[in-house]
């Protein structure tokens, strides 16, 4: 179990970026005490059994119990630092376990899993790796010449040769004590390999994690743009109609018929304005994430036409090019363009023509805006002159067709005609065309409207 513990904690805190671990803990150093506690116990168990078998064979050469225990004690207190000098443990533990045994110490079985212990540990957790297995080498070579020359001293004498059955054991001693330390060095660099993997996969899960919670605020807050956007196009232009039909209607409270239709007008507008917001507050509610139908589109271009001819501005609307279908939201940013537009002509502009040219493209749809407005002390007939120099939210209208365009990377060119009026000309790809990265290909003249 050995093993297992080590390939799920960390290393050393000295470890390279290449092969970064999580830093030792208080738990790891629990449990390096208690295995050194048990590892104890445990010799202390196989002592007395060896003593025994020694005791009662030929006890000459064996030590006394007193130093037999504080071998004992030196093999096992370095693996309660284990973890913090890996490579030091095992110098150490190897300098005391050849000692020990030319000193006669009767055991062998707790000495050599204290020895296991240390080279997996020097190569499971050492700093450098590459210091760690040359030490486990060294090590290795030198417990091999100490065993033959241990070997050859209890199994080959000068005055005879060797018999096979005790060549037999030689070898057999040999190869089981060599497969044991080149385990120990295999088992301990590849619980290393373990624990590096999976400290890089928790590490990875904490930027997965973070990566995914800044996408989900990035979402959030591009669905908070598109629904303010959302909410300034249905606003602005029905709010905008409703101030002009008020307008109108307090100036003909001495023309009761007219002054009625103004007043209907404003109803008729208000229970539009509160049937989109409904369907706005409605796509928020959704659960399954359906949107329903577009609200508008290139299709409900003729109707916007209409409504704003109610209003007193002659709309001319023309269509060039063969007309084709056209992604759903490429429809309706650009029916809020020219919404928009002709929104900011009824309140900016002192327009009495706005022409509206909708065009097809074989790559490209676009939508031209102009108008013949002219200065003037009022931004529409009927409303109040303007107190300031600027309304409140100015600009907002033009950003959110600037936004809407990026979307899509087209392009928006907006700004005064030469001879007089405004123009706003947005291009939006189709098709093929319709997959290019945003582009900020935005032209405006200075002069601005709102």
């Amino acid at each position: 179990m050995v093993g297992v513990e080590t390939s799920i904690n960390a290393p050393a805190p000295a470890a390279t970026s290449s092969d970064a671990r999580r830093p030792l803990t208080r738990r790891d150093t629990r449990v390096d005490l208690w295995i050194a506690a048990l590892t104890a116990v445990l010799g202390l168990a196989t002592l007395w059994l060896s003593a025994v078998i020694v005791a009662d064979a030929d006890g000459a050469g064996s030590p006394s119990i007193v130093e037999s225990v504080l071998w004992l004690v030196g093999l096992c207190a370095p693996l309660a630092f284990r973890r913090q000098r890996p490579v030091a443990v095992l110098v150490v533990v190897s300098g005391v376990f050849l000692a020990a045994q030319l000193r006669g110490y009767p055991d062998t079985l707790t000495p050599s899993i204290v020895e296991f212990v240390a080279i997996f540990t020097a190569n499971a957790w050492a700093a450098r790796r590459a210091r760690a297995l040359v030490v486990s080498v060294v090590v290795t070579a030198v417990m091999f010449v100490w065993l033959g020359v241990w070997l050859r001293s209890v199994y080959v004498s000068d005055a005879e040769a060797a018999d096979p059955v005790t060549l037999a054991t030689i070898a057999y001693t040999l190869v089981s004590n060599g497969i044991v330390l080149v385990t120990a060095i295999a088992f301990g660099r590849a619980a290393r390999v373990s624990a590096t993997r999976l400290h890089a996969l928790e590490r990875t899960g904490v930027e997965l994690r973070a990566a995914h919670e800044l996408v989900a605020d990035r979402a959030i807050n591009e669905e908070r743009t598109r629904l303010a956007r959302e909410l300034h196009d249905v606003v602005a232009h029905h709010v905008a109609v409703i101030g002009i039909q008020a307008g109108a209607a307090r100036r003909t409270l001495d023309r009761p018929e007219i002054a009625r239709g103004a007043l209907s007008a404003v109803e008729g507008t208000a229970r539009t304005t509160i049937d989109e917001l409904d369907r706005l507050l409605s796509v928020l509610r959704s659960r399954d994430g359906e949107t329903g139908s577009a609200p508008s589109g290139l299709g409900a271009l003729p109707e916007l036409m209409a409504d704003t001819r109610a209003l007193g501005l002659e709309v001319r609307f023309s269509v060039h090019g063969d007309a084709h279908d056209v992604p759903e939201s490429i429809g309706v940013t650009l029916y809020r363009i020219t919404q928009e537009a002709l929104t900011n002509t009824l309140k900016h502009g002192n327009a009495s023509l706005a022409e509206v040219h909708l065009r097809y493209g074989d790559r490209t749809v676009e939508v031209e805006v102009v108008d013949d407005g002219r200065p003037g002390p009022t931004p529409y007939p009927g409303a109040s002159p303007p107190q300031g120099t600027a309304t409140s939210g100015a600009g907002l209208g033009q950003r959110g067709m600037r936004e809407r365009v990026d979307l899509h990377g087209g392009e928006l060119h907006l700004g005064p005609r030469p001879r007089g009026g405004y123009r706003v000309h947005a291009v939006l790809p189709v098709g093929a065309c319709a997959d290019a990265r945003p582009r900020d290909h935005v032209a405006t003249d200075p002069s601005e409207r709102p």
